[in-house]
């Protein structure tokens, strides 16, 4: 029966293990973000991984081998759960390609300016904002009643909805 595992692989051998895994035909993900960094004052865009040194496999372990899987080149072992190899939820990964795409997808659709807008995670959730600005490519700026006054409230683009 397939399922999703997960390997720990060697220090910055991920990409190598994943490559080498798919060509033997072994499903693989390797969950990776957009990130943006300064560089010499300049912001740049830099692919980091979500989670350093592991990488999700899907394959049938009565099928393919487990020893076959751990010697692939950049795999340093099989995650154990009391001493067993077991299988990721599925719902675990899917979750993950969902999140990992809704923030793609979400970085084209921001609201426009004078938008109405709910904050859907952090301290201020289920609250109502304006939408005034982008703050670069991975926040914007919201316009937030407080006490009586406007206050401008930096916030991630995945935490609020068009409302």
């Amino acid at each position: 029966m397939q399922g999703w595992f997960l390997l720990y692989c060697k220090g910055r051998k991920e990409a190598l293990a994943r490559t080498h895994l798919e060509l033997r035909g072994v499903s693989c993900f390797l969950p990776e973000l957009q990130v943006e960094k300064l560089k010499r004052g300049k912001p740049v865009m830099e692919t980091q991984l979500l989670f350093p040194n592991y990488l999700f496999v899907r394959f049938d372990p009565f099928i393919t081998s487990v020893q076959s899987i751990r010697s692939t080149p950049g795999v340093s072992s099989l995650v154990r759960t009391n001493g067993q190899i077991l299988p990721v939820e599925t719902a675990i990964v899917v979750a993950l390609r969902q999140r990992l795409h809704q923030q793609q997808v979400q970085e084209t659709e921001l609201p426009q300016a004078g938008d109405r807008v709910t904050i859907t995670d952090g301290p201020f959730v289920d609250l109502e904002a304006i939408y005034a600005e982008p703050d670069g490519k991975r926040r914007s700026l919201l316009m937030l009643e407080m006490m009586g006054q406007q206050q401008r409230l930096s916030v991630d683009n995945l935490s609020f909805k068009r409302s």
